[in-house]
């Protein structure tokens, strides 16, 4: 059973009244066998002696005080730390809570994004681009489509996409849409190629920096269509996994529209 805990505030006492103890009797002991020794020199030597051995028992005493206090000093640092550790473990949690919730939220917003009603797909594709453009502040937006027939993806809908000639037509592989929908995942460029896009506005002409391509994949695993969406602000890996989603969700509405 231990009588103190180690770093114990007592420690540094103990040892000095212990000092205290070895510094009388070492003196006695020296005292008395100069006393034996008939020496007429005792009472100088043993004034000298006794300063000694008290400058040595101070000199231990505040050196343990010192490695007392360095003690406390280091474990109030680990103490820190490991509470710091606590609250970024605290910190990771709420985040992972709260991308959760972004995702449930987001369902939600899907039936505000994807239009119910369904005229012709070009309207549909208008209408898709602009709600995704007041959603994730778009500067264009362009959607294509597969021809069963042929295999060949051609421009649908438009969003502020204002050149006098259509986008040109690929096959899967082709391209960096093509590449998309051979891939069958989503493309997140923040270096798009020069003149690859260009915005007309009020402001001027400009070449938005950012570009994300996403697969519409039908509910056989196949794509049958590709949304490209340019913005002047960066992606996120949130945003590549939300369109990811949105791909399949729109693929599962177009199959169900082509059925009835």
């Amino acid at each position: 059973m231990r009588l103190f805990k180690p770093y114990s505030k007592q420690i540094p006492g103990v040892l000095l009244i212990l000092l205290f103890v070895m510094v009388l009797l070492v003196f006695k002991s020296f005292h008395n066998t100069l006393l034996a020794a008939g020496s007429k020199t005792t009472s100088v030597w043993g004034i000298f002696f006794l300063i000694l051995i008290a400058f040595v028992g101070i000199a231990y005493y505040l050196i343990a005080l010192n490695m007392s206090n360095r003690t406390k000093s280091l474990e109030r640092e680990i103490s820190i730390l490991v509470q710091r550790h606590e609250d970024t473990k605290v910190q990771k949690e709420s985040i992972k809570e709260t991308v959760l919730t972004e995702k449930i939220d987001f369902d939600k917003e899907l039936k505000a994004i994807i239009p119910n009603t369904f005229e012709n797909i070009e309207k549909f594709g208008e209408q898709l681009l602009q709600n995704f453009a007041r959603r994730f502040n778009l500067v264009q937006g362009l959607m294509y489509m597969k021809d069963p027939a042929d295999g060949v993806f051609s421009f649908k809908s438009g969003y502020a996409y204002y050149s006098e000639s259509q986008p040109i037509t690929y096959h899967e592989g082709e391209t960096l849409a093509g590449q998309v929908a051979k891939n069958k995942a989503v493309l997140n460029l923040t270096k798009v190629p020069e003149n690859y896009i260009a915005v007309m506005s009020g402001l001027g002409e400009g070449s938005p920096n950012h570009l994300l391509i996403f697969p519409i994949i039908s509910q056989n695993n196949e794509s049958i269509g590709i949304v490209e969406l340019a913005s002047f602000k960066s992606f996120s890996s949130e945003h590549e996994e939300l369109f990811a989603y949105i791909g399949k969700k729109l693929g599962e509405k177009l199959d169900q529209t082509s059925k009835n």
